[in-house]
């Protein structure tokens, strides 16, 4: 499936929210969001989530990922859509966990562009 007809790359958001955490060293919480534009760039002032480098170097593959299907005409994100970040978690001697999971956001209206 491709974006719809009338969407162009610079309206795409990718949309990382927090689906669990405990224990984040970072503060974030359940609910939050990291955004990013078309091209793998975070938009600090639209994301609610604090910035935590562990988080966003496991989102960096899926945004290249998203990059590539969305030169290619396709819905950028694709069953490659949760991740976590690279701490341990608190059972396996870090100090958390957070888990996101990746949706494609319409910038002009805010609204979720379903996957295919």
């Amino acid at each position: 499936m491709s974006l719809p007809n009338e969407m162009t790359p610079g309206d795409v958001r990718l949309v990382a929210t927090v689906t669990r955490s405990f224990h984040c060293a970072n503060k974030i919480r359940e609910g939050e969001t990291f955004v990013f534009d078309h091209r793998g760039r975070l938009l600090a002032e639209s994301s609610s989530a604090n910035l935590c480098i562990g988080m966003i170097c496991k989102l960096q593959p899926a945004l290249m990922l998203a990059q590539d299907r969305l030169a290619e005409g396709l819905h950028p994100v694709g069953s490659y859509a949760h991740f976590d970040c690279f701490d341990t978690g608190i059972d396996h001697g870090g100090t958390g966990k957070v888990y996101v999971e990746m949706t494609l956001v319409d910038g002009r209206t805010g609204q979720e562009v379903p996957k295919p």
